[in-house]
This record gives C-alpha cells, sequence and structure tokens, in this order.
C-alpha cells in the first residue's frame, strides 16, 4: 500500500507534532512513507526529543511475555522492533529536514 503525503490533520499528525515519538514512527512507516523527507524529519525531531528511531529494540522474553530473567534460566526468546530503515536524502533535502526538526522542536515548551 503506497500513500503520498502525510494527512495534516489526523490524529497521529497531531500526536506526532506534538512530542509522540510512537506516532512518528507510525508515520514513517506509513502513512508519510513516501515523502522521504517528512519521514527524515520525523526522525530528528525524534532525536532532539531522545529517540533513536533508527536503533533497533530487541531484547530476550520467557515463554510467557515475561522480562528474561537469567537467575530463573529456561529458554529465551527474543521480542522487540528493528529500527526504521530510510533511504538517505541529498544533502540539500537533509539539510532540510533537519532544520524543519529544529524549528518544530523549538516550538515545543519543554520548561516544567
Amino acid at each position: 500500500m503506497s500513500y503520498v503525503y502525510c494527512p495534516r490533520n489526523s490524529p497521529l499528525t497531531i500526536a506526532a507534532e506534538a512530542g509522540d515519538t510512537e506516532a512518528m514512527r507510525q508515520l514513517i512507516e506509513g502513512h508519510c512513507r513516501d515523502d522521504l523527507e517528512q519521514c527524515w524529519m520525523w526522525v530528528y525531531l525524534a532525536q532532539l526529543l531522545g529517540t533513536d528511531l533508527m536503533r533497533d529494540e530487541y531484547y530476550a522474553i520467557h515463554e510467557d511475555g515475561t522480562p528474561y530473567d537469567d537467575d530463573v534460566g529456561w529458554p529465551a526468546f527474543v521480542d522487540g522492533r528493528g529500527g526504521v530503515e530510510l533511504d538517505p536524502l541529498d544533502a540539500e533535502k537533509d539539510a532540510a529536514a533537519r532544520i524543519a526538526a529544529e524549528q518544530r522542536f523549538n516550538d515545543f515548551d519543554l520548561i516544567e
């Protein structure tokens, strides 16, 4: 399935624009997939917020889904997900994506 744009007023986009990095991941992997510059903007924004969407997140679990404890033993299973994989941008588009991410990041009110 191919999408040609990121829906501006969708709940997912609104959540991503509010700093929800899981929403950013979902936009990258779904609705915005064909807009590479937009995808990279979400990756860079997530990095500014402390989340690396490109990093794999795998971990060991027990058969029942609880975190693996080697003191307990028994077989371990792998759970998690791979990082986002995107084709690289040319230098001009990459710079634009980074600037857009920084502008959005600067709009956040991070003072508690």
